[in-house]
């Protein structure tokens, strides 16, 4: 495969909304299976351009296409021939007796770059029987699957002979393609007629979408996004607004905006929403049209939303497994979600990377997850879901009461490297069976300097709409920027937990502990380890409940105890390397740079410093060779080889 499969999300499509009373004056919806009758396709491919059927008929392994009946498509992936010049002609139109005018059609497109090329789709007009062509608009690139796209042609309105174009231009390179279905040309109806084509209760989410979900939190503050549609031709200049929860209700008058015919037009309410406990529905409603002008219709100016208030049970915890990979371009969505996630539920929300294909990938690991589309989130090891859904999810799962706690110390003994984890299970409701144990190994921050560590990113160039702000980083992003979070690096035991781990029958109120021990290798920077705990039951191989352990220190040599970890990095170092310390109590830190004759060549001192903390270490003055890192803490000194090369 020459290139990435489309992966499309569920983002929510606002369709167009059109009054039954329009006049339609042509319609074409290439059910024939063939270019039909009076229209005409000109084109330089070798393939004939433009060519008709079901999606199977037309999609490639980089250019799948949903299914939308029989449509009409052109594939420059499969072709990758020369299709700058793809045509697909209307019949003429005689528009002499219409003042507004225009065009519909399902779309399926989504501007795409590759290799340095990227796509156009324009919708283009002509006067004189094809012989030169006006470009009426650049198609706007899908967000989601099929979508209806609406443009004006209304500058034709009043000629005789009018014909339409579909072009479709590669840019001279091999990109995707351009499948359409269900073309109509029409006049709107005449006069004043607002609706309200969607109304959410939510907020954004980090791509950023605004987003409604049915299940909220209790007490959250949320958004009202109300997406209203001028349905006729006459602009719409102001209105006024109401909504209710059914206890409180709000008012608003809305001036000084135009809206054109057939334009949309995104309202945001003041008012907030406090969410209330158990079922609710949002009643939102328009009046008083342009001061009160007679509308065409008033049974689509009111739209409803149903919100659930619901409660998190403190003990439950959720685990999210996300396969990903650096050479995956679509994996920068799984990366924000799961970021977003880590940062809007600290103390619930247990996420792990599982990479695939790349210099972080565990083989066990992501072998045994299985996962084959990426990303892909499994959650709790029992349901796959794109990672876009996680906050959704989440909140669904968050309100029952789990089996059981898990929870844990870890210790790690910086003097020999090893780690040991003590897994505790707190039994809530009686269980019986094969339940298990287990633990991972994660790592945040893990940052390499070669090409492998380079992440594709099909987001580059907005191609596949906003991400977070992907969209303004190239296809490909230097290892040299990228830091990658929560990569699953071991599974202590078993993936599906250790056998005997757990008795076969155990009663509520009782604990049950189980310890792991491992050799933490040098490739890990124990300053970004922590440790995911789990249990399992065996029979499903569910993931009943999960719990993140940041590690301690444990005891040094003489019994004196750890006041520091240190960890030096990158390292072998050209120009800078950095000193990663994880602090046990506050500490006034001092630090030496040795070369292999004994000489200081670098020396600072930190007063009174705590927690985790980065030290930057300039070495582009220093020659290549061997040095010594002398960190001194408290009463403890930390030694650490580093290595400087160009």
């Amino acid at each position: 495969m020459k290139k990435s499969t489309l992966l499309l999300v569920g983002f929510l499509l606002c369709l167009l909304q059109i009054s039954t009373a329009q006049t339609i004056i042509m319609q074409e919806d290439f059910q024939g299976g063939a270019l039909p009758a009076g229209w005409s396709i000109t084109t330089n491919a070798d393939d004939g351009g433009w060519n008709f059927g079901t999606n199977t008929d037309l999609q490639s392994s980089s250019f799948p296409i949903s299914s939308h009946t029989l449509m009409a498509a052109t594939n420059d992936d499969a072709c990758n021939c020369d299709k700058s010049e793809d045509y697909l002609i209307s019949p003429s139109l005689d528009l002499s007796s219409f003042s507004y005018v225009f065009v519909s059609f399902a779309s399926y497109y989504y501007h795409l770059t590759y290799q340095g090329a990227t796509e156009l789709a324009t919708i283009e007009a002509s006067t004189d029987g094809g012989s030169t062509w006006t470009v009426v608009s650049e198609v706007p690139a899908n967000s989601g699957d099929w979508e209806t796209k609406t443009l004006d042609l209304s500058a034709f309105a009043g000629q005789s002979d009018v014909k339409i174009a579909f072009h479709y231009n590669d840019d001279g390179g091999w990109t995707y393609g351009w499948a359409m279905d269900d073309v109509e040309v029409f006049e709107p109806v005449v006069g004043v007629d607002i609706s309200v084509s969607t109304f959410l209760v939510g907020k954004y989410d980090p791509t950023p979408t605004f987003i409604g979900f049915p299940k909220y939190f209790n007490d959250n503050l949320l958004n009202l996004k109300a997406h209203i549609f001028n349905q006729a031709t006459e602009p719409i200049t102001s209105f006024d607004i109401s909504w209710t929860d059914g206890v409180n209700t709000y008012n608003e008058s809305v001036t000084g905006v135009n809206i054109p015919a057939l334009a949309y037009y995104d309202f945001y309410p003041t008012n907030s929403y406090t969410v209330l406990d158990g079922s609710q529905t949002i009643t939102f409603n328009i009046t008083s049209v342009n001061g009160g002008a007679s509308e065409i219709s008033t049974t689509n100016n009111s739209l409803t939303f149903s919100v659930q208030g619901v409660q998190m049970n403190p003990d439950r915890k959720y685990l999210a497994e996300e396969g990903t990979g650096t050479w995956c371009g679509w994996c920068p969505r799984g990366a924000v979600f799961m970021h977003y996630m880590r940062e809007t539920y600290p103390n619930q929300f247990v996420g792990i990377a599982v990479h695939n294909g790349d210099p972080m990938t565990n083989t066990t690991y992501d072998s045994e997850l299985g996962i084959s589309a990426f990303p892909t989130v499994e959650v709790n090891r029992k349901t796959s879901i794109d990672p876009s859904e996680l906050e959704s999810d989440f909140i669904s799962r968050m309100t029952t009461a789990p089996v059981a706690t898990v929870s844990g110390v870890a210790l790690y003994d910086q003097n020999t490297n090893e780690l040991s984890v003590k897994v505790t299970t707190n039994i809530l409701q009686a269980l019986s069976g094969d339940y298990r144990l287990s633990a991972v190994v994660v790592e945040d921050s893990v940052h390499g300097t070669s090409s492998q560590y380079k992440q594709s990113n099909y987001y580059a160039d907005n191609a596949a709409g906003p991400m977070a702000g992907w969209e303004n980083l190239p296809s490909s992003v230097p290892a040299a920027q990228m830091y990658y979070e929560e990569v699953g690096r071991e599974l202590l035991g078993t993936f599906d937990g250790d056998a005997g781990s757990l008795p076969a029958s155990m009663n509520a109120g009782e604990n049950y502990s189980y310890t792991y021990t491992y050799t933490v290798p040098s490739t890990i920077n124990v300053n970004h380890m922590w440790v995911a705990v789990l249990l399992i039951k065996h029979s499903t191989g569910e993931v009943m409940n999960a719990n993140k352990l940041e590690w301690e220190l444990g005891t040094g040599v003489g019994n004196i105890p750890e006041t520091a970890s240190v960890f030096v990095y990158p390292n072998p170092a050209s120009d800078q390397t950095f000193i990663d310390l994880k602090l046990t109590a506050s500490t006034d830190i001092s630090v030496k740079v040795v070369n292999n004759i004994g000489q200081i060549v670098a020396s600072n001192e930190f007063m009174n410093l705590s927690g985790n903390q980065i030290l930057p270490l300039n070495t582009s003055n220093y020659a290549d060779g061997i040095y010594q890192v002398m960190v001194k803490a408290g009463d403890r000194t930390y030694i650490k080889k580093l290595i400087v090369g160009r």
